[in-house]
């Protein structure tokens, strides 16, 4: 059996005399002899930071000593292992396992209640070291960035931009081309596919030169990122590894959390998007949520038709007429309907909502008409786009207080696991497979509660509401009296700017209905004749 001389030398030290692998080694070689001990094997570790277990020749040390090939490992110090404690504690007790006694040349370790707790004991120093190397370096970056307005250095410049001695200069050119995605986007309702198409026709290649087609994630990103409107933000994402989990190229795996505004740092750079049409942007992008998904049929109220009765979202179906004389097959109609008519539920009693199928091309027809007449109420439509959401804006944050507890229970579950794992009550693998579960839920909860910050600071910019109202009507006056054939995703988008939810109430016989559009738009029709207006007539 052999004696396994470890050295590590990460990615935060210049590997200087004293600390290179060389003079590891070579103190980690005269302890040996000291103990009378030969037959080497040497395991260098070049570049590799102590916050992670997973390295290439600590993985090869591991599985040697696992097959039995290893009598003694021999390290500089205890922090050369690894700086985190829980990592360090497997480790030894893997060596502990197969029988293998563990040396350092800077530390006595015994396998005794005193040498167990002083070896703890500096495995929370090293921790603590780590994070305080972090710390400063992050704090001297951050400080270059306000004292002296640098960019640091990037791979890339963001679309639009070049990076000009430490400063993102506008890229004219590509300047203009950002300028017609935000229009395509916001006036034109294109959807990414779209935008990448009109690109790649236009022979406009990304950024990065991997390849020559545009993806969604570079479209989304340039529609998304603050850059545009003359902010770069610093420190905005804090990056975790996931401890057990890989990529499928075998890095480790991360997670990116969004830190709180508070400690973002603001770098000024010149703006190429104004910020309204920014604005208007984000406002489309969210929209575009609501009516996500591929379907064969194309409904132009989707997700927006609740029922005055059960509360439900109607759902769009179609049924089949006739038979055509030619082909033999039958005719479909789009309808919208209750989801409660005919409940997806058996053997037990569920409640059945006797509301009426309708069909689409009617309701649609009545729907868009009704819009028409508002619209042009210019003074009604802004009133409405001013309106404080004072209650909306508390049950945000009631929803963001319960996300914000959930998350740190989550962050306790973890601690606990740990826990357990020194306590020997559960095994490696069994904290592993626990904790790649709670890290699944907080990443899951994390993004809810970042969806959530995000609307609450778009409803604490209410007063600026009027100015984008503005925009909306008049491009929509301008789009009403060019177009007398409006295409459907335009129709769609002007519903989804100016209504939230349409209610349909209806009367005790189901012959007529009231009406009411929710949202910036707020109208209330009753008594609708069903039978000759709205009703799916069965053929």
């Amino acid at each position: 059996m052999r004696v396994a001389l470890y050295a590590r030398v990460s990615t935060e030290q210049q590997a200087s005399q004293g600390t290179s692998l060389e003079a590891q080694v070579e103190m980690c070689m005269n302890k040996a002899h000291s103990l009378g001990l030969s037959k080497f094997e040497i395991y260098k570790e070049g570049g590799a930071s102590g916050e992670d277990i997973d390295r290439p020749e600590m993985n090869r040390l591991r599985n040697d000593i696992a097959s039995g090939k290893i009598a003694h490992v021999i390290c500089v110090h205890p922090d050369r292992l690894s700086r985190d404690m829980t990592d360090k504690l497997i480790v030894c007790r893997e060596f502990e396992k197969y029988n293998v006694k563990l040396v350092f040349c800077d530390a006595e370790y015994q396998d005794t209640p005193e040498g167990q707790l002083f070896f703890n004991m500096q495995s929370s120093i090293a921790q603590y070291e780590l994070a305080m190397i972090r710390k400063r370096t992050s704090r001297g970056r951050l400080k270059a960035i306000e004292k002296h307005k640098k960019i640091m250095p990037m791979r890339v410049a963001p679309f639009g931009y070049d990076l000009v001695d430490s400063s993102l200069v506008v890229n004219s050119e590509e300047a203009k081309l950002v300028k017609m995605i935000y229009e395509w986007y916001v006036y034109e309702s294109l959807t990414l596919r779209e935008i990448g198409n009109k690109l790649v026709s236009l022979g406009i290649t990304p950024k990065r030169k991997e390849s020559s087609n545009w993806h969604q994630s570079s479209i989304n990103r340039i529609l998304t990122s603050e850059v545009y409107v003359g902010t770069y933000w610093y420190n905005r994402r804090k990056c975790q590894k996931v401890k057990g989990e890989k990529t499928k190229s075998g890095n480790p795996k991360k997670t990116y959390v969004i830190r709180d505004r508070s400690e973002w740092v603001q770098a000024e750079v010149p703006a190429i998007i104004d910020p309204e049409l920014f604005k208007l942007a984000q406002a489309q992008r969210q929209s575009n949520v609501t009516n996500s998904g591929n379907v064969k049929f194309q409904y132009l109220l989707k997700g927006l038709i609740r029922c005055g009765h059960c509360g439900r979202t109607w759902n769009g179906t179609t049924y089949s007429g006739r038979r055509d004389k030619q082909t033999g097959e039958k005719e479909k109609y789009r309808c919208y309907r209750c989801p409660n008519k005919n409940p997806k539920r058996y053997g037990e009693e569920v409640y059945k909502c006797g509301t009426k199928t309708l069909r689409a091309e009617l309701i649609e027809e009545f729907i868009w008409n009704l819009i028409l007449r508002t619209i042009m109420d210019r003074d009604t439509i802004l009133s409405r786009f001013e309106k404080n959401s004072a209650v909306v804006h508390e049950q945000i944050e009631t929803m963001v207080e319960a996300l914000a507890k959930r998350i740190e229970e989550k962050e306790k579950e973890r601690a606990r696991v740990k826990t357990m794992f020194v306590r020997e009550a559960i095994t490696e693998e069994e904290m592993f497979e626990d904790l790649s579960k709670l890290n699944k839920d907080s990443k899951s909860l994390k993004s809810e509660l970042q969806s959530l910050q995000s609307r609450l600071n778009e409803n604490q910019e209410n007063q600026e509401a009027k100015e984008r109202a503005k925009q909306v009507v008049t491009y929509l006056e301008k789009l009403i009296t060019q177009e007398e054939d409006i295409p459907f995703e335009k129709k769609r988008a002007i519903i989804q700017t100016l209504v939230d939810k349409i209610i349909f109430t209806f009367n005790e016989d189901n012959t007529r209905c009231e009406v009411t559009c929710m949202g910036h738009l707020d109208i209330f029709v009753e008594n609708i004749d069903i039978v000759s207006c709205l009703q799916y007539q069965k053929i």
